[in-house]
């Protein structure tokens, strides 16, 4: 079995269009699509990386004028076809790194959510993301925080901090640990960008608990959430 086609048996669906629920901002951000969401004002053209079934483009549909999904497993992204059949929505199968079918400099904004670990390939996939971002536009990512105080806990006690699937990432005879080959931190994920010549413009903590994950974010949040922006 391919990669992809692992892909396509853990993020299996019946191809039906589904309702996706409209997700509303009260507070501070609680996970990674309400911190996505906090982040974006807006613009031309967005660029969903991993968009999985056009969930986190459906919230973006009124943002921008032209939505445009990269999505590594085929049966995702014909659910994602599905989902946004009624918007401008542009699908493009394949992985960060290789966006070719990308112009250079035509994105306003990139947002990922929960994808960057999954990229075997971070140092390309990242000039990708530099590349096709115009000058002045934005980029949104988010990922596990495997500095997270509950992951420190479990590999204090011999634990894998598994950030995926429970039981140390044995959850799925499909994809160890959901698919995840890679773990950031906060500074971690801030200079694997810097390196490509983003500037790093806010670092943002969430959670359950609101506000509280922002006191702290390299220890009290559960997601690493890095604006940056592409210089002029």
């Amino acid at each position: 079995m391919t990669l992809n086609e692992k892909y396509n048996d853990f993020y299996k669906s019946s191809l039906t269009k589904e309702d996706l629920p409209e997700v509303v901002l009260n507070g501070w951000p609680r996970n990674r699509v309400e911190a996505i969401l906090h982040s974006v004002s807006g613009g031309g053209r967005v660029l969903d990386v991993g968009c999985g079934n056009g969930h986190l483009l459906y919230q973006l549909r009124e943002k921008f004028n032209r939505l445009v999904g990269l999505e590594f497993s085929a049966h995702r992204l014909q659910q994602a076809k599905i989902n946004l059949s009624e918007f401008d929505f542009t699908p493009l199968e394949g992985s960060a790194e290789d966006m070719s079918e990308i112009t250079s400099n035509s994105i306003d904004y990139i947002v990922s959510a929960d994808t960057i670990e999954h990229i075997p390939d971070v140092y390309t996939a990242s000039k990708e993301f530099f590349r096709v971002l115009r000058p002045g536009g934005f980029l949104v990512i988010n990922t596990p925080n495997i500095a997270f105080i509950k992951k420190r806990i479990l590999l204090l006690f011999g634990r894998f901090p598994s950030t995926s699937q429970p039981n140390e990432g044995f959850g799925s005879d499909i994809l160890f640990d959901g698919g995840h080959l890679h773990y950031f931190t906060f500074r971690s994920l801030s200079l694997l960008l810097e390196r490509e010549g983003f500037v790093i413009k806010e670092r943002i903590g969430y959670g359950d608990f609101g506000s509280v994950h922002n006191l702290y974010p390299p220890l009290l949040s559960g997601g690493v959430q890095i604006v940056a922006y592409k210089p002029v």
